[in-house]
């Protein structure tokens, strides 16, 4: 079983800089024209289906891909990036001065901004729903769009990590996070690869 994880195009959020979690975040020119270099990339795979975070950002990017390949597009919830709560549409400067957020891969930094999703909770979520993604197609190659957050809580339940650690990882727009395996034995073979965009690649300050 493979499962190839997707972060979504550039979006207006991360040109802004602001908190996105579950606002509905359009691309940019910019992430329409890197969705359909990752679909070129992945149209010749043997991919039997295509996942994507039901958040825009995700979706745009999800069609894109799904369309190179000819198949349908199916909604994965589980696999959203983290709800952050009340700092959704904050700058993180913004968010940081109203509520003091906390700089530390091994805590968790919103644990102060109301309604949002607790750490451990996100990481079970998103390890949950790669598990099922593992179990539900042995020796299939499937595609899950999703978002930079969400990818990295993702490799560190792979890696095993203790559940309250964020871990410091780079995740560009467009990149593959690939996971070999079953739930029981997972197993990354590569991560944040981003080759097909190139110098065409956007840089953002933040991954989520």
């Amino acid at each position: 079983m493979t499962v190839i994880l997707v972060r979504h195009g550039q979006s207006r959020g991360n040109l802004r800089g602001i908190i996105q979690g579950w606002l509905d975040e359009p691309l940019t020119e910019d992430g329409e024209a890197q969705a359909r270099l990752v679909a070129a990339r992945l149209a010749s795979m043997p991919v039997s289906t295509v996942y994507a975070s039901p958040l825009a950002r995700a979706w745009s990017t999800g069609e894109a891909v799904a369309a190179a390949l000819g198949l349908p597009l199916v909604a994965e919830p589980g696999m959203r990036e983290h709800y952050f709560g009340a700092a959704q549409g904050f700058t993180w400067g913004e968010a940081t001065e109203r509520w003091g957020l906390r700089a530390g891969h091994g805590e968790d930094w919103a644990a102060g901004v109301p309604d949002a999703e607790p750490m451990l909770d996100f990481r079970r979520r998103v390890g949950a729903a790669l598990d099922a993604l593992l179990d539900r197609h042995e020796q299939e190659v499937v595609v899950c769009v999703s978002h930079g957050g969400t990818i990295a809580q993702a490799v560190a339940h792979v890696l095993g990590l203790p559940e309250a650690i964020s871990p410091a990882i780079r995740v560009d727009n467009t990149s593959l996070t690939i996971v070999e395996g079953t739930a029981a034995r997972p197993m990354l073979r590569a991560l944040n690869d981003a080759c097909h965009v190139g110098e065409a690649r956007s840089v953002v300050s933040r991954a989520f």
